[in-house]
């Protein structure tokens, strides 16, 4: 059977995949994590689809060497009207957005966009003397570790780079409110207020961060509306940005979810997490932990990221692929029920293979080989007495198992794991001026005190 799954990857993406490649130079050495997700998305989106498309609304002086470094993607132009209609419904959606702060910390909307992305930003005084200073803290575990904090604030700031390659002038600022304050309704004018309260107040670097996230915010939503919306018209599937992705998971307001994202990341982990059980006893799971899962084991039989890439697009073509495509087609036919009912047996599937897998590496705990998943895509399964659509038999859904477990047992195989990093890595061209972010922090249990260095900001 042929299929003709599409699948849309978006800009932001390609740019990470540019710098992980050496096509760009990387100036934000903590956005690397970032990029390594960007490929991920889209050798994913290659494996799973029949035909990939990019929006080509890049403007003119980036649009063609994007359109090169890409030529196995096929860009498509939105017609004039339909983009300025799109672009003024994903501008909307994004002003209906709310960026709200209780007290010192972030309320409302943005809360689960922000526990999506596993920050928790605060408003902080800082304390020298007799000096204070305003500025947005990140609340830490470990002020020693603090890599994924970096990291995504270094997404929120490389967030302003890619609208201004983008061909739309809306306004998406989402709302700014302040819980205690209702005539606020800007960053400046709560910056205004927490320093004129404060007779200590020396200086402030909150304007800045905090507008960085907040704008990030609203064209994660812009871009998220936008893109999802071209999907729904296309019949597709969509890709996007980490960043992008983190919003689609925490706001329930697009209606456009992916169901085939949903499935393939369910697998991809529990596949993982299967790996990293195995190699536990060898010292080896952090690197089973440490790539994403395709990006794993493309650049285990390759040596570059761009080779990874290469490899992907060849091996959508092998039957297990092309049967995983075909199941994603029928699925689509099926009511929402019944699908569920089919994503639950496949997972079912891979669990039974996982157990498969730790019985013969023997993995075992204290009450001997055992082994867990909490399984379910969209619901739990539901078992009904009318007759079901007869798209699927058992034998049907079994690609899934043969391609995640073939992957996981050949990562299995693989010497040298931890090496996989370096590799991955090996292509990034360092700009003249690189460098790592700093941040400021704030150990977790300081967030509801004070002491000498430092002490919650909000207003009086």
């Amino acid at each position: 059977m042929t299929t003709n799954r599409k699948c849309i990857v978006d800009n932001a993406t390609l740019s990470g995949v540019e710098r992980i490649v050496g096509e760009s130079k990387i100036k934000n050495l903590a956005y690397k994590e970032n990029d390594i997700l960007c490929l991920e998305k889209l050798v994913t989106a290659i494996l799973f689809s029949d035909r990939l498309i990019g929006i080509d609304d890049y403007k003119t002086e980036y649009r063609s060497a994007r359109l090169k470094k890409f030529d196995f993607i096929d860009f498509k132009s939105v017609s004039s009207p339909t983009y300025k209609q799109l672009s003024a419904e994903a501008a909307d959606f994004a002003r209906r957005m709310t960026f709200s702060l209780d007290g010192s910390v972030p309320a409302g909307d943005v809360v689960k966009f922000f526990e999506t992305l596993r920050i928790e930003p605060q408003l902080r005084w800082d304390i020298f003397v007799s000096s204070e200073y305003l500025t947005l803290s990140f609340i830490v575990q470990d002020p020693k570790d603090v890599v994924h904090e970096q990291a995504i604030e270094s997404i929120f700031r490389t967030e302003a780079t890619d609208s201004d390659q983008v061909a739309t002038s809306n306004n998406y600022s989402p709302q700014f409110q302040v819980r205690e304050a209702s005539d606020i309704s800007e960053i400046k004018a709560l910056v205004h207020t927490l320093a004129s309260e404060n007779p200590n107040f020396k200086s402030e670097q909150l304007t800045t961060a905090l507008n960085r996230i907040m704008f990030g915010y609203g064209w994660a939503a812009e871009r998220s509306y936008f893109y999802n919306s071209v999907a729904e018209a296309e019949a597709a599937d969509v890709f996007l940005a980490p960043l992008r992705d983190a919003f689609c998971e925490s706001c329930c307001r697009i209606d456009y979810p992916s169901t085939v994202q949903g499935l393939l990341e369910t697998l991809k982990t529990k596949s993982q997490e299967t790996i990293a059980s195995i190699l536990t006893p060898s010292g080896q799971s952090h690197f089973a932990l440490k790539l994403p899962f395709f990006t794993s084991y493309l650049i285990s039989k390759t040596d570059t990221p761009k080779q990874c890439i290469e490899l992907a697009l060849e091996l959508r073509n092998h039957k297990d692929f092309q049967d995983c495509r075909v199941i994603f087609h029928n699925l689509d036919h099926l009511p929402h029920i019944e699908k569920t009912k089919e994503l639950n047996g496949i997972l079912k599937y891979l669990n039974d293979s996982c157990r498969g897998l730790m019985k013969k590496y023997a993995v075992s705990t204290e009450n001997g080989l055992q082994y867990s998943l909490s399984l379910g895509v969209t619901g739990p399964s539901v078992n009904l007495n009318s007759k079901l659509h007869q798209l699927f038999r058992a034998h049907k859904n079994k690609p899934f198992t043969r391609t995640f477990r073939n992957i996981a047992q050949d990562m299995l195989n693989v010497e040298r794991l931890g090496s996989l990093h370096e590799k991955v890595c090996s292509s990034f061209r360092e700009h003249e001026e690189s460098s790592y972010p700093k941040i400021s922090t704030t150990p977790k249990f300081m967030k509801n005190k004070e002491n000498e260095h430092s002490r919650p900001a909000q207003l009086e």
